[in-house]
């Protein structure tokens, strides 16, 4: 009997894809990385949800974010006033990134579920479907609407120890939209979108086309974007038959391109902590702020619990993610066995919690664009926080260059065929574990 295949995207171990119980997600055998959880067929919740999130996208764009009252000063902002605000202070980067990031990121994952979902829902088909949905997964990991919240967070904690500072519409709208478009993920199964959008001709390959493949010494590939396995035809590199998109044995110059991404931001990262991010100026007194300086002003204002996310997220979080992405390099490039599992685990973590750096690039927007009142109080954005966002681009770009499965390759893993078949790892909400036989 035959199945068809998937591979772990993380250390290229091939599975026979079987259907789980509801609530459950599939584990790679081998590394322990989720493959896919239970099939879920539905588009109408997530098209429900992404079409909420688009009404709240508009309402938390076109009302105050914050007002900020002192001396009978009043200003307001909104989600695009830190964007504007540092293109007129001569930072166009950070303009860009938080633009990118905060605004041109999150609208273009919630439209790309409305251009994509609702035609599937209505059996219709339109053009450019297959490219709106790649280019989905390009986008995902730049929409941070949610670190944005949390840099919110920070700035509304700074000014309410010496001004009036109200939220507005936008300030809910964002704390809505933000759960909203977790639920519009969560409640989606990408691998069932692309099996709707592939072409109907399309044969998946199966159990039986290992033995073939050996035989005549044709690589099978996988591809990074719709994770379907695609038969090599005796090339390295091949167009994906689903999506369309280029699929390499390996990315090409994987590891040069981390390593030089990476030595890049560790450059970065010494003038990101000695210059300052912004200089606040009260009633003719400027004082130059820093990442650490930050982190003591929250702590004497009794602010713990935003000070440990905001010392957390700025200074903990790059440190340990340059060093572990280091590691894992260097003991891939030396081709070192060891924990490979493990080592595979600190990569996952890594690639996800890097983003959350951008904590403190959000607050120095947001107080740039809100505190504008001439002598009595103003804050303006520092290099340092040019050479930070930096620092959180690099090593982002660093970690998605990087190909984890030269993790196992390097250490002698390399990916077989029909030797490398295995079955899957389910888990259940409760815990359990089943196997699911190849």
């Amino acid at each position: 009997m035959s199945h068809r295949l998937i591979a772990c995207e993380h250390c290229d171990y091939l599975h026979v894809e079987e259907d789980i119980p509801a609530g459950s997600v599939a584990y790679c055998v081998r590394c322990g990385s989720p493959l896919y959880s239970a099939a879920q067929a539905r588009f109408d919740k997530p098209l429900a949800l992404a079409i909420t999130a688009f009404l709240l996208f508009l309402i938390a764009n076109s009302y105050p974010v914050l007002t900020f009252a002192m001396e009978g000063r009043v200003e307001s902002n909104t989600l695009g006033s830190g964007v504007v605000t540092f293109w007129r202070e001569g930072f166009p980067f950070l303009a860009i990134m938080v633009a990118v990031t905060s605004m041109l990121a999150p609208l273009g994952l919630i439209l790309a579920h409305i251009y994509v979902l609702a035609p599937i829902t209505l059996n219709k088909q339109v053009p450019g479907m297959q490219q709106v949905w790649r280019i989905l997964a390009m986008i995902r990991p730049w929409s941070m609407l949610d670190v944005f919240l949390i840099g919110l967070l920070v700035a509304l904690t700074k000014l309410t120890d010496f001004a009036e500072v109200i939220a507005g519409p936008a300030f809910f709208a964002i704390c809505c939209l933000i759960p909203t478009v977790l639920l519009m993920n969560v409640t989606l199964d990408s691998r069932y979108v692309w099996r709707r959008l592939a072409p109907g001709t399309l044969r998946y390959p199966t159990s039986d086309d290992i033995a073939d493949a050996d035989h005549q010494k044709e690589p099978l590939l996988t591809c990074h974007t719709c994770a379907m396995v695609v038969l090599g035809n005796g090339r390295q590199d091949v167009r994906c038959p689903r999506c369309g998109d280029l699929v390499h044995l390996r990315k090409p110059r994987s590891l040069s391109r981390a390593w030089a991404l990476l030595l890049a931001a560790v450059i970065l990262y010494v003038p990101a902590n000695v210059f300052p991010i912004m200089t606040v100026t009260y009633l003719g007194r400027g004082e130059a702020d820093t990442i650490l300086s930050g982190v003591s002003a929250l702590i004497n204002a009794g602010e713990w619990p935003i000070a440990i996310v905001v010392f957390a997220a700025s200074i903990l979080v790059p440190i340990v993610k340059i060093v572990l992405l280091g590691w894992v390099y260097l003991a891939t490039a030396l081709g070192l066995s060891g924990p490979l599992r493990e080592r595979t685990l600190i990569y996952r973590v890594t690639e996800l919690v890097g983003r959350w750096s951008m904590v403190d690039v959000f607050m120095v927007s947001i107080l740039a664009a809100l505190v504008k009142l001439g002598d009595i109080a103003t804050v303006q954005p520092g290099f340092g926080a040019v050479a930070f966002c930096g620092v959180v681009i690099l090593t982002m770009l660093s970690a998605m260059a990087f190909d984890p499965r030269l993790i196992w390759d390097r250490a002698g893993m390399q990916s077989g065929r029909g030797a490398m078949l295995g079955g899957t790892n389910s888990k259940q909400d409760r815990g359990e574990k089943q196997g699911v036989p190849s």
